[in-house]
Parts: C-alpha cells; sequence; structure tokens
C-alpha cells in the first residue's frame, strides 16, 4: 500500500505499485518503511487530469501513468518504466455512434454512409435496433461487412418497447438474430434518468432496473444469442447510478460491462473520467470492465442558456478527442464511442439554438470536421495487422517534463513502440453569458525524451497535415538515445523503432 497525504488526510491507492526513479533531492518528507516508498504532500490537494494522477508537491509531480506511480520534478530527469499495450487493442477500443434509422438526415444515404465509414478505420458503431424495417437491417449487415461491429441498443420508449410497456422475447430474439454476425453486444436502457421513463408501469428508478433485467434474462436464456454481452443502463448524470445500486448494489446480476456517457462538457478530452464518470458507474457495476457509450463535443459555440454543455470550435473538438480515446483505454476503459457520425441539421450559420445536430465528425454535407481527418489519421499510425503478441515494456526518461504531460505508451507486432504525448492544457475556453467562446493557442513546451539505448525515433501528428505521414515540425533535437520535442497540446505520436 502506498500512502499519500491530501487535504483531506492520508489516502492510498490499492493495487497501484511504485517504481525506484532517479530523484533529485526536492521532496518535503521522503521514508521508507517495510521496504515501501511513501511520499508527505504537505497540504497538498491531489489533482487527476486524465490518463495520469498528479499530485502537486512544492517542486515536483507524482504522475499515475496507468497503474504505475512515479514522481518526476519540473525540469529534472526522471528515469521510468512505462507498460505498453497493443496498438491494435487500443484501435479497437474505438466506436462511433450512427443513426441509421433517422429519415431526411445525412444517415439516409446508405452508400455515403457507408464510404465515410470504410475511410474513418474505426472497428465498432452503436446505434438504436429497435427498427426492424429490412432495408435498415440490411445496411447495419453491410455495415459489418466493412469490417465494424454494432453495439445494439434497445432504447425503450422510443419505437420499441413502447413507453410504459414491456419487452417481450418474441420481439427481441428476433431482432438481435436478425443482425447476425454483425451485432457484437446489446445494450439499453438509454438515459432512463432524464425524465419521464416509464417500464410496464413503473417509473424510474425501480422501472429502469426492471428493464435491464429483463433485457438480460431475454439475451441470456436464448441459445440464438446468449453469448453476446449486455451492457447495463447509461445515465444521462452519472450520480445517478448511486440511485440504482441502493436497489441493486453490485456485484449486479444483469449486466456484463459497465457503462458511461462520459461528456466533457466542452472541457479536455479528460475531463472528469476518473473522478466522475468511472468513479460512481463503478458504484451500480463495482469492478465489471467499463464502456463509454457516448462522450463527445458539439461545434455550435454559441452561449446556450438550455443546461446543454457548451460547444467547442472543431480546431479544438480536433484536438480533444484523440485525447479522450487514448485517456480512456489508459484508464481502462474496454471501449469508447464518439458521438457521433454525422451532424443531423443543416445549420452552417449556427442559429438553431441547440448543440443537438452538431455533433458529428462529418458535417451536414458529409464533408469531413477536423476531428475525422484527426482521428483518421490516428488509427492509419496505430493499425496492426500483425500476429497476436504480449507487449512488453520501456525505460524512458523525461527532461523538462511539465505537470500537464500526458503519455500512453502503445507497442505494435513489429516490436514497435509508439508514444502517444501531449500538453494537457485547455485549448478552447466556452462560451459564457459574459464572452463568447474562443480559442486558445498555449506555446509549445520543450520536452526531452530518452531510452536506455539506441532507438530511432519518428515523429507524427494526427491533427497536422502531415496526417499518417511523418513529421519533423515538433523535434528540436535528436541522438542516437534521445530526442527533444516542442510539445503542443494535440497528440504527438513517437514511433520508437525496435532494436
Amino acid at each position: 500500500m502506498y500512502l499519500f497525504a491530501s487535504r483531506n488526510g492520508l489516502f492510498h491507492f490499492p493495487g497501484f505499485f511504485c517504481r525506484q526513479i532517479n530523484f533529485p533531492p526536492t521532496l518535503e518528507s521522503s521514508r521508507r518503511i517495510q521496504g515501501l516508498i511513501y511520499w508527505l504532500v504537505p497540504n497538498r490537494q491531489a489533482e487527476t487530469a486524465g490518463s495520469s494522477m498528479l499530485i502537486p508537491v512544492r517542486k515536483g509531480i507524482l504522475f499515475l501513468f496507468g497503474s504505475e506511480v512515479v514522481l518526476l520534478t519540473a525540469g529534472a530527469v526522471g528515469q521510468i518504466t512505462l507498460s505498453a499495450r497493443s496498438a491494435e487493442q487500443f484501435v479497437d477500443s474505438m466506436g462511433i455512434n450512427v443513426h441509421m434509422e433517422y429519415a431526411g438526415t445525412p444517415y439516409s444515404d446508405y452508400p455515403a454512409i457507408n464510404g465515410q465509414l470504410r475511410a474513418l478505420g474505426m472497428k465498432h458503431i452503436r446505434d438504436e435496433i429497435n427498427d426492424t424495417d429490412p432495408e435498415f437491417v440490411r445496411e447495419l449487415l453491410k455495415i459489418g461487412t466493412l469490417g465494424y461491429g454494432v453495439c445494439g441498443l434497445i432504447e425503450g420508449g422510443n419505437d420499441y418497447p413502447p413507453l410504459g410497456a414491456r419487452l417481450q422475447a418474441s420481439a427481441v430474439v428476433p431482432m438481435i438474430q436478425n443482425l447476425r454476425p454483425a451485432i457484437d453486444a446489446i445494450e439499453g436502457p438509454n438515459e432512463p434518468d432524464d425524465g419521464g421513463f416509464v417500464y410496464d408501469g413503473v417509473a424510474y428508478p425501480q422501472g429502469a432496473i426492471e428493464e435491464s433485467e429483463d433485457l438480460w434474462n431475454t439475451v441470456k436464456s436464448s441459445s440464438e444469442i446468449s453469448d453476446l454481452p449486455v451492457l447495463v443502463m447509461s445515465e444521462g448524470n452519472a450520480q445517478d447510478y448511486m440511485q440504482l445500486a441502493a436497489i441493486t448494489p453490485p456485484p449486479i446480476g444483469y449486466a456484463n460491462f459497465g457503462n458511461m456517457h462520459a461528456y466533457q462538457g466542452g472541457r479536455m478530452g479528460n475531463y472528469a473520467l476518473r473522478d466522475w464518470y468511472i468513479r460512481y458507474s463503478r458504484d451500480l457495476t463495482g469492478d465489471a470492465p467499463l464502456w463509454t457509450t457516448e462522450m463527445g463535443y458539439h461545434n455550435n459555440t454559441h452561449y446556450l442558456s438550455d443546461g446543454e454543455q457548451q460547444g467547442v470550435s472543431e480546431r479544438a473538438s480536433a484536438i480533444y478527442l484523440p485525447i479522450a480515446f487514448l485517456s480512456g483505454f489508459d484508464l481502462g476503459v474496454a471501449r469508447t464511442f464518439s458521438y457521433e457520425l454525422m451532424d443531423e441539421v443543416n445549420d452552417p450559420e449556427l442559429t438553431s439554438g441547440s448543440g443537438e445536430g452538431h455533433y458529428g465528425l462529418l458535417h451536414y454535407d458529409g464533408s469531413p470536421k477536423p476531428a475525422y481527418t484527426a482521428l483518421q489519421s490516428l488509427i492509419a499510425v496505430l493499425r496492426d495487422s500483425g500476429p497476436n503478441f504480449e507487449p512488453g515494456s520501456l525505460r524512458v526518461t523525461f527532461a523538462g517534463a511539465p505537470k500537464s504531460l500526458q503519455a500512453v505508451l502503445l507497442e505494435k507486432s513489429d516490436g514497435a513502440y509508439y508514444l502517444a504525448l501531449w500538453n494537457d492544457v485547455p485549448v478552447y475556453r466556452p462560451a459564457t453569458t459574459q464572452a463568447r467562446g474562443e480559442d486558445l493557442y498555449p506555446p509549445n513546451v520543450p520536452v526531452k525524451i530518452t531510452v536506455s539505448e539506441t532507438r530511432q525515433f519518428t515523429v507524427y501528428a494526427p491533427n497536422d497535415r502531415s496526417g499518417a505521414n511523418p513529421t519533423g515540425q515538433y523535434t528540436i533535437a535528436t541522438k542516437f538515445d534521445s530526442i527533444e520535442l516542442a510539445l503542443p497540446a494535440e497528440v504527438l505520436l513517437v514511433r520508437i523503432a525496435a532494436r
């Protein structure tokens, strides 16, 4: 157990381990007790920022990379061993929401959607499957042939089951079975805490639990579909999982995966993921693996006074979304779906007064936003068609690292590491009642990365025009075992070639 001091006293992170690194003598106090190191941090509150937990000390920062706790001091040198995860596993964790049943929107142009999904390169979509129209079913099966799995949402109160009615196995089983082999997960209901939810005459929260239990029992009692995993219901407010947990404490018996709608509220890509969404979702599902079935940004940058999250510029969402996917993966989220593929409204002047309809990676006319091309390039660099393998680890020294540094280490089957790095600072100030939203342009910060032996370095910047091609724009200097970068707020991928 490792103990750290916070404003509220000592606390610990069970299951985490700490590596001895080359500490400059800048700690307030450091002791070794029973072979374990812990640090006393005087009257400082622990902060979290996406994939790394940061605990400021007077001249240093404690980094939590995945499950490894390390300390670096600002401007100093600290060597750590990072454990890699499969680059292809990361690509496989990425998904996108679609609405293929929405007539009168760009989603009705099935050939165009199929081409855009193929070019994007993800592996999963999420959509309601309540619509049993043969053309709709054929389209989802077609998307499956493009290499996409379908997370099928049986929402309730929309198409099926009608509000207040009960699920019927005679309808649910063929609805799912008809989507074989494309469908790979079942989910429902969707945000029943948003008001007005009734299931078989029973209101939320009890009604939502009863629908979830009925869906689970229907799926798991059918030999045709019992192998498919079932996601627990999503909630619009993550704290509402506490209401559900008060009725059915974990471990619950009606889901294989937890579920989050981890919207960032116009803030940075990893905003509130660890301490809000994951924390409260686990109140219901305990240690079950988690999916994020919705997260993302809309691009209506006018101030919205109706309780919606504020929008960000297209530039900002393009920077934040790769960070959101990487941060979720680094925190153990098994799958993350961005909301959504297409803008649903033709409103280029942003006069609708709402963010709804502006969440797309693509404009209403099908032209790509910067977020689409950034994610497309990220996937293109990291995709790996090689055999399965056991990822290794890499000893890395960061010099000059700011406390806002974030890092995720991935590896491909050819042995090359891909170190995803970014300076985790805001790139947009959302609109308020007093001021319009505006893009922010934080300066790049110099960071030197050194590995333990001779390697070749190649840098990719998925957000830039270089896309999936190497770039030298951010490289200050390289040596046989190191590279110095001008680190931006967007993700850089540093390929560290195999020996």
